[in-house]
């Protein structure tokens, strides 16, 4: 039923605001549930003129790797933040 005939509609929750955070830069993002998070986070390296390669993401702890892992399998609700670092690989240790 619609809204017109006293019905209560409800928002529609398959779609959430992502706040994505990087070296104090924040960028929120209203995206879908289902939707492949790696888009918003290509987008926001694209707009803060970033590598993307350079740059790994997480939230609450847990690295964001994949091109198809969605803010629903991640448990990630709306005004979640998603943190950003720069990516290091290796290491070296000197020997004299």
């Amino acid at each position: 039923m619609s809204a017109a005939s006293g019905e209560d509609v409800k928002p529609d929750v398959s779609k959430i605001h992502i706040t994505v955070e990087f070296n104090g830069i924040q960028t929120t993002f209203l995206t879908k549930k289902n939707k492949p998070l790696f888009k918003v986070l290509n987008t926001f390296c694209e707009k803060i003129g970033v590598d993307r390669k350079t740059v790994k993401f997480n939230f609450e702890g847990v690295n964001i790797r994949g091109e198809e892992t969605t803010a629903e399998e991640l448990g990630i609700e709306d005004g979640d933040v998603i943190d950003g670092q720069i990516f290091q690989e290796g290491g070296c240790c000197l020997v004299i």
